[in-house]
């Protein structure tokens, strides 16, 4: 009776939950889809009282002229580029770093550690101009080394990396030390392996974050480089003119490649959260 009685309460819950699931799934994807259905549009019809996507082939060619005239298929490249960099650098320091504050023991290496983590509550604003500096001393201005050189470091991945390596038994390294196994074999063969679903989270949140980051590419970028968050602000800044559907068109491109990330992905992303909140 009393199992009954729980399974009854659970239903209300439950229900609840899905409500409030759907509504927040409602909220976000809504601009999504009037963005969708406004460039599948006739040109003669007010966006405004768009709903529904009626004009494939007029909204095709929205999405070619997107491409071929205001510069988002450069911008599509280029953001693809430095995306990719930066998640290649991130992964390579943040897993080294991992590797080196899980298994070695050095003077300072929780003051290190605190520091590290410290450094997260610091806004990019703080040391932007520096930063700025310092690249440009480089000859890394307007490259797309320039903009995927800042990104391609991250306390946060460190962190979320250590949750995932804390699950190696410091017996199991021993063991493969006694073995005659060095650095390089530790971290090729039992490191990296072990820390995949956080690599994979790493590499999700990386590509989200590079992708839609606008200060920093805004202010290193010139016109050899063309990041599409800057691509897209210079398309609904009022001084420059194109069709409503266009710029549709090219903010549809824009939300195309970290929707699908995402969608595809959110597990390892959600795993590595709730990991992260778990052993932190």
């Amino acid at each position: 009776m009393s199992a009954r009685l729980k399974k009854k309460s659970r239903v209300p819950e439950n229900a609840i939950i899905y409500l409030f699931a759907c509504s927040w799934l409602f909220v976000c994807l809504f601009p999504v889809w009037i963005i969708f259905s406004a460039t599948f549009s006739p040109d003669n019809v007010n966006m405004t009282k768009v709903f529904f996507p009626t004009d494939f082939a007029n909204g095709i060619s929205k999405i070619y002229t997107a491409l071929t005239s205001v510069n988002i298929a450069k911008a599509t490249v280029d953001t693809f580029l430095y995306t990719i960099l930066a998640i290649i650098g991130v992964l390579i320091t943040s897993s080294l770093a991992s590797y080196e504050f899980t298994f070695y023991n050095f003077p300072f290496k929780k003051l290190l550690f605190a520091i590290l983590m410290g450094s997260m509550m610091l806004p990019l604003v703080l040391y932007v101009i520096p930063l700025y500096r310092f690249v440009f001393s480089l000859g890394l201005g307007d490259t797309i080394w320039g903009v995927a050189l800042p990104m391609m470091i991250s306390p946060l991945y460190v962190f979320i990396l250590n949750q995932f390596a804390e699950d190696i038994p410091s017996s199991f390294v021993e063991a493969a030390r006694i073995d005659g196994a060095g650095h390089f074999h530790i971290y090729f063969y039992i490191f990296l392996p072990v820390i995949r679903n956080g690599l994979i989270t790493v590499t999700v949140l990386t590509f989200l974050g590079s992708w839609g980051t606008y200060l920093w590419p805004a202010l290193i970028s010139g016109n050899s480089v063309m990041p599409m968050s800057r691509t897209i602000a210079n398309l609904l800044s009022p001084y420059f003119y194109v069709d409503e559907r266009v710029r549709m068109a090219a903010m549809l491109i824009a939300m195309i490649p970290p929707l699908l990330t995402f969608v595809i992905f959110q597990r390892y992303v959600i795993e590595g959260i709730t990991m992260s909140g778990i052993k932190g």
